[in-house]
């Protein structure tokens, strides 16, 4: 059977304008700065906020900030790392692969920046003094990590700060002063591109936090200012293609639903939306281009989170996640300390244009508890809280935010044949989802055809935990740790997963339990939905390898508010290759009547 995704259950995809081409863009680089974040015409208003509605944010500041080395050096964290031979050796491991910052206390781009806005905020030039100190110490760090040929950061986040406290600083500094930063940063970024050793090289299709995404900032710092113009203007058209390519793709897996390039929460709602908003914010400051005419994947942003999260208030941030891809599921508590930051950009980026998705932001605002509804500080960014004069904490819905929110029954997500039902919108509703077609792999594992079900506990659910150990390679992705079904095949070679750069070699011979070894080739079979019931499914035949299964089709049905139909029709290739239904379950299942 072949449902068909009616008009009124279809997501609306809008057609926008074209974005300006490099030449457009480029020509419309305004020539003063500040450019990046800021402008002169900005400044005032930036001053009134820090000093008024951002008071604490900016004391807070201040405190850090006074207590910082007057003159700081690169100092090692002594238990952490040495340098032995001339090269970077590590005592002990911090992350799934090994850094640069790491080693140090410090890099100085984040103390940079926030020295460039205490001294823009009160005008105190001790800050700017101390500011220009920390961006000779980011030098110093970036051209050290270079020798050592090492990843400097994972994320861009301390080398973007640095940038953005020299384009803040720059009407100030001396034309040394400008060529001794930006000189070394330039040739930094660039060589980081290809540098013959690991670096984070994600690109439009990933959150573009790491080497790529930085070309853009550092050459908006330099572009036609007379230090490095070929170098300058070579990065500028390398980010702006690359963060034009990546709102693009965005937008198209957006499709008007707001999914952000992964349903895996940790990114979907952690670190992904920064490089579109860093975006937006940049077009407009830099060059006067409003990228709202142009993309909406962050005007929708707030309806992904409401059908992506269930409410619990049990959880630290008030919400539960279903589990989806690359998630950690040790409580399956949803990782939401950013959204109501990350909300409160789309309401100041589309607020004014788009009242009802601004209505349905402040609803899931409203939902997320105290210690974490604010914008926050981020010392990743910390220049936010001061310029989103387009959002007003004190704008309030008139409704509850269960009523706003609990309008439907069913949502769809079709790039990644995602299905998401639920009762109601309160903690003790019923939820549930199923991937049946995801045409994207980021951060996916092998689980088409899977589902998972919540009503007061899990009643269905994703297994296995990443980490450093065989686990997340063996298990975690696999099929055997989901709720799809298996075609065992003996000696079946283990489908591929990444697994992190500082964990243990796996020993010995691994096999796939009988799961699926392909991502991607799950054929959906459409959607409906009614005020009653939704249904979907998926032929997840391609899935598996074709010496195993003939058939593998999966058909979903909800029937509200709390009744399930799942029907299988699975066939392999030899009657010896055993079928398993998989259900994983919260606790152990109990025989409640006999029979």
């Amino acid at each position: 059977m072949k449902f068909t995704l009616t008009a009124a259950a279809a997501l609306a995809v809008l057609t926008l304008g074209a974005a300006p081409s490099f030449e457009e863009f480029a020509g419309r680089v305004r020539p003063d700065h500040p450019r990046m974040f800021l402008t002169r015409e900005t400044l005032p208003a930036f001053r009134e906020r820090a000093n008024t509605l951002c008071r604490p944010l900016l004391d807070d500041m201040k405190k850090r900030t006074d207590a910082l080395p007057a003159e700081p050096g690169l100092e090692f964290k002594a238990d952490v790392a040495e340098m032995k031979g001339g090269k970077l050796v590590f005592k002990k491991l911090l992350n799934d692969q090994n850094a640069a910052i790491y080693a140090v206390k410090t890099s100085g781009g984040t103390e940079a920046l926030e020295c460039a806005i205490l001294y823009l905020a009160t005008g105190d030039r001790a800050y700017f003094e101390k500011s220009k100190r920390y961006l000779k110490l980011l030098v110093e760090f970036v051209e050290w990590s270079d020798r050592c040929r090492i990843l400097p950061e994972w994320f861009n986040n301390t080398r973007l700060s640095g940038l953005v406290a020299y384009d803040w600083l720059y009407n100030e500094l001396t034309p040394e002063e400008r060529r001794g930063f930006l000189g070394p940063m330039l040739k930094h970024v660039e060589h980081m591109q290809n540098p013959g050793y690991m670096r984070n090289g994600g690109g439009p299709e990933t959150g573009n936090y790491g080497e790529p995404g930085l070309q853009l900032y550092a050459g908006l710092a330099a572009y036609g200012d007379g230090i490095d113009d070929a170098r300058a203007e070579k990065l500028l058209r390398n980010g702006y293609r690359l963060n034009t390519a990546m709102m693009n793709l965005r937008d198209e897996i957006s499709g008007g639903s707001g999914l952000l390039t992964s349903i895996c929460s940790g990114y979907s709602f952690g670190q992904y939306p920064w490089a579109s908003y860093n975006f937006l914010h940049v077009l407009e400051s830099a060059a006067g281009i409003d990228g709202t005419e142009h993309w909406t994947q962050m005007r929708d942003y707030g309806n992904w989170f409401s059908w992506a999260a269930i409410p619990s208030r049990a959880a630290k941030d008030g919400f539960l996640d279903f589990g989806w891809g690359d998630a950690f599921h040790g409580t399956n508590a949803m990782p939401c300390y950013l959204m109501y930051t990350h909300l409160a950009q789309a309401i100041h980026f589309y607020g004014g244009s788009e009242p009802e998705r601004a209505k349905q932001a402040r609803a899931v605002m409203e939902m997320i508890p105290p210690h974490i509804r604010k914008i926050l500080a981020l010392r990743t960014y910390p220049y936010l809280p001061f310029i989103l004069t387009g959002f007003d904490p004190e704008v309030k819905n008139a409704e509850p935010p269960e009523q706003v929110l609990a309008g439907d029954i069913a949502a769809y997500f079709p790039t990644f044949g995602l299905m998401i039902v639920r009762s109601g919108a309160t903690e003790n509703d019923t939820y549930a989802s199923i991937k049946a077609g995801a045409r994207h792999t980021q951060h996916q594992h092998y689980d088409e055809n899977s589902f998972i079900i919540y009503r007061r506990g899990f009643q269905a659910l994703d297994t296995g935990e990443r980490g450093s150990a065989a686990h997340h390679r063996v298990y975690y992705p696999q099929t055997v740790a989901h709720n799809s079904i298996l075609i065992r095949m003996e000696n079946e070679p283990l489908p591929p997963y990444w697994y992190p750069a500082n964990a243990p070699a796996i020993p010995g011979k691994v096999f796939n339990d009988g799961g699926q070894s392909r991502m991607a080739a799950n054929r959906p079979l459409g959607f409906e939905k009614s005020p009653y019931h939704a249904v979907t499914g998926g032929d997840a035949t391609g899935c598996y390898a074709p010496e195993k299964c003939s058939e593998a089709v999966r058909q979903f049905v909800y029937v509200a508010p709390d009744y399930f139909v799942i029907y299988d029709r699975v066939t392999s290739v030899k009657p010896d290759q055993k079928k398993s239904f998989l259900l994983h379950t919260q606790n152990e299942p109990e025989e409640l009547s006999p029979g």
